[in-house]
C-alpha cells in the first residue's frame, strides 16, 4: 500500500495569530465604513479581492506605519513554530494562505523564526498614495471561490489529502474542500460548520494538530 500524502494549509490572520492584523488596522485608521464591504462579499456581491480593495482605499498609511502599530500587539497562538518544524521534518508540505497584507504576514513569520519552515501564499501588495492595492494570484480552477480553496484543489488534484486550518468567512469554501478540516474554537469558521452541519474539529493550540498529524500515516515528498 502506497503512504498517504499530505500537504497543510493554514490561514494567517486569527488563525496563526490571536488578531486579524488586517482588521485591526482597519478598524483603527480606515476613514469610512469599511463594514459594508463584509456585508457585501458575504452576500457573495463582491469578491474577496474587491473586499479588499475597497476597505483598503478608505485607509491612508504606510507599510512603516502598519509595522509599527502591529508590532507589539500580534501574538502567534502556541505551538505555531513545533508545528512548522514537525511538518518540516516530516516533509510535510506546509502553507500559508491568506488573503492579508504579505508583508506583514513574512515580517512576523521571521520574527517568530518560522518563515523558513513554511511556504506562503497570499496576494501581492502595493502602495499607491499611501492606499494599499491587493492583487491576488490567478485561479487555476475557475470556480474556486478564492485563492484558498483554489489552492486545496490544486494539491488534491497532485493525489495528495489536504488539511485546512482557519477561523473565518474567506477560509470556509477551502475548510469544506479538504479531507480534515480545523477550526479555531469560537471563530466564525466553526459556526458555519455547525450552521451547515458539516464536521469541522475544533483546536486553540497548534500543538493539537501535530497529535492528529501523528495520527494520519504520512510520507511525504517528490519521492515518496
Amino acid at each position: 500500500m502506497n503512504p498517504m500524502r499530505l500537504a497543510v494549509l493554514c490561514d494567517f490572520d486569527g488563525t496563526i495569530t490571536t488578531i486579524d492584523t488586517a482588521e485591526w488596522i482597519l478598524k483603527k485608521f480606515a476613514a469610512g465604513d469599511w463594514h459594508q464591504f463584509d456585508k457585501q462579499f458575504e452576500k457573495g456581491q463582491i469578491t474577496l479581492e474587491k473586499c479588499l480593495n475597497k476597505q483598503f482605499s478608505l485607509v491612508s498609511i504606510t507599510k512603516g506605519k502598519i509595522l509599527q502599530e502591529l508590532k507589539n500587539i500580534v501574538v502567534f497562538r502556541p505551538g505555531f513554530k513545533n508545528l512548522a518544524e514537525y511538518c518540516k521534518e516530516n516533509r510535510i508540505p506546509f502553507v500559508v494562505v491568506s488573503a492579508g497584507l504579505d508583508f506583514v504576514i513574512n515580517y512576523f513569520l521571521k520574527t517568530n523564526s518560522c518563515l523558513n519552515l513554511v511556504e506562503v501564499c497570499t496576494a501581492k501588495t502595493e502602495f499607491i498614495c499611501n492606499h494599499v492595492k491587493f492583487t491576488f494570484p490567478s485561479l487555476r480552477d475557475r470556480r474556486s471561490n478564492n485563492i484558498k480553496d483554489d489552492l486545496v484543489k490544486r494539491y488534491k488534484s497532485q493525489d495528495e489529502k489536504v488539511m485546512y486550518l482557519g477561523d473565518g468567512l474567506a477560509d470556509f469554501p477551502a475548510a469544506r474542500e479538504a479531507d480534515y478540516a480545523f477550526a479555531i474554537e469560537g471563530s466564525r469558521l466553526s459556526s458555519l460548520f455547525t450552521e451547515h452541519g458539516i464536521r469541522c474539529a475544533g483546536f486553540t493550540d497548534f500543538n493539537e494538530i501535530i497529535y492528529e498529524l501523528r495520527g494520519i500515516n504520512t510520507t511525504i515528498g517528490p519521492d515518496s
